[in-house]
């Protein structure tokens, strides 16, 4: 028997991933804004935020398409 999570579950993961990723965002800005990385390394944290912008359009979308739905466990 296979139980996939509720949308609520999937939710909530969702929020929170949100929540670190906006977080991440954060600490790498303010590393690059101190102007104490390496060129190259701040090059690299700026991809590193390119990255969890898309994680967070991705949950967004998520999130948005998955208001009101109803959720119907499977068993396989």
């Amino acid at each position: 028997m296979t139980f996939k999570p509720s949308v609520k579950t999937e939710r909530e993961r969702a929020q929170m991933e949100i929540d670190d990723a906006i977080e991440a965002m954060s600490v790498l800005d303010n590393a690059i804004a101190c102007g104490f990385l390496k060129d190259k390394h701040s090059l690299i944290a700026q991809e590193w935020i390119k990255e969890y912008k898309s994680d967070i359009e991705n949950c967004r979308i998520f999130l948005d398409n998955n208001k009101d739905v109803k959720w119907v466990k499977k068993i396989c």
